[in-house]
């Protein structure tokens, strides 16, 4: 399913020269990255830009690969190694983004160049390990925007001022294609709010509770809830009106917790909505006691969560505050 038939320099040559200038261009902001050499002459005629990107080919590949996310890095690994039509199929927004970045081509079928081993870059522990950690970023750049909505530039820069390299994440954030919100020069704006008035008002007030790095991460990950004492009480409820084990907990994070607390942050009237009609779908009531007292349980998770209104500040803190 996945075939080689061209080499790169050969796939090259069918590209326009404005093309060229792209890969090239995205490749310099790689060297930022991973301190590769660049391509300085980006102007000369078109079989010298060809030649030199086919002289930085290997660390092109590998620099693309890197920055994936972990779940993408898990797909990709899949795709190459035991292809299938159903995996061609379930994957289309990872194969289009590596189709831009001209790691795939299609011809027939899915392509691949013949002088790039993709299962060796994807095999090899350096490569494994970089996508893991790199991927804690990813989450934790989510859990922030999940726990403010807008970012002041200045305070999102106070926060990662612990991390290694923490100059890189932006130039980073640049290849994941899957982010959720704009980088600007002066704030980062979850693509929820359009709201320009709620945007700046959010953007003008400072008091933004503070988190540790794994908090966000949590965030990101879509497991801060874990922690919040009224969420162990809504499981505790369900184990006690229904045949309920731990292995269930991911169901209902899945199908309940998750979209009604990371999914509706600013909605919270349509959540609620939602939520009822979720519960109604997933469980049977003999009466409307116990469907009453579930709503009442998950909504108190709400209470007890960050929310952009708050700066990061839960319900109930902002309601001790006054």
């Amino acid at each position: 399913m996945l075939e080689q038939n061209k080499t790169f320099k050969e796939y090259l040559s069918n590209l326009k020269k404005e093309e060229l200038n792209k890969i090239i261009e995205c490749y310099n902001k790689l060297c930022i990255i991973f301190d590769y050499p660049k391509i300085e002459e980006s102007k000369g005629k078109k079989e010298e830009l060809i030649n030199s990107l086919v002289n930085i080919k290997d660390n092109y590949f590998k620099g693309i690969i890197k920055l994936l996310d972990q779940k993408d890095f898990g797909l990709l690994t899949k795709i190459v190694k035991k292809p299938s039509e159903e995996q061609l199929i379930n994957n289309k927004d990872l194969i289009n983004y590596l189709k831009e970045q001209h790691i795939f081509y299609t011809l027939d079928n899915l392509s691949v160049v013949t002088d790039i081993d993709l299962k060796k870059i994807i095999s090899s522990k350096e490569v494994i390990k970089y996508v893991k950690k790199n991927n804690d970023l990813y989450k934790m750049m989510d859990g922030i925007i999940i726990a403010y909505g807008v970012i002041d530039i200045k305070y999102f820069n106070i926060i990662i001022s612990s991390i290694d390299n923490f100059n890189l994440i932006i130039p980073k954030l640049e290849f994941y294609y899957k982010k959720d919100y704009k980088v600007l020069m002066d704030r980062i704006i979850t693509n929820k709010l359009n709201n320009k008035k709620r945007i700046n008002r959010y953007f003008k007030d400072k008091n933004y509770k503070s988190f540790t790095i794994k908090d966000y991460i949590k965030m990101g990950n879509n497991t801060y809830h874990h922690g919040i004492k009224s969420y162990k009480a809504f499981i505790k409820m369900l184990k006690n009106h229904y045949v309920f084990k731990n292995s269930d907990i991911a169901f209902i994070d899945k199908n309940i917790v998750i979209p009604y607390l990371y999914n509706s942050l600013n909605e919270e009237e349509k959540a609620n909505k939602n939520l009822e009609d979720t519960i109604l779908s997933l469980f049977e009531f003999k009466g409307d006691k116990l469907r009453l007292k579930m709503i009442e349980e998950i909504t108190e998770i709400r209470s007890e969560f960050p929310l952009w209104e708050y700066r990061g500040y839960t319900k109930k803190e902002s309601k001790d505050e006054k």
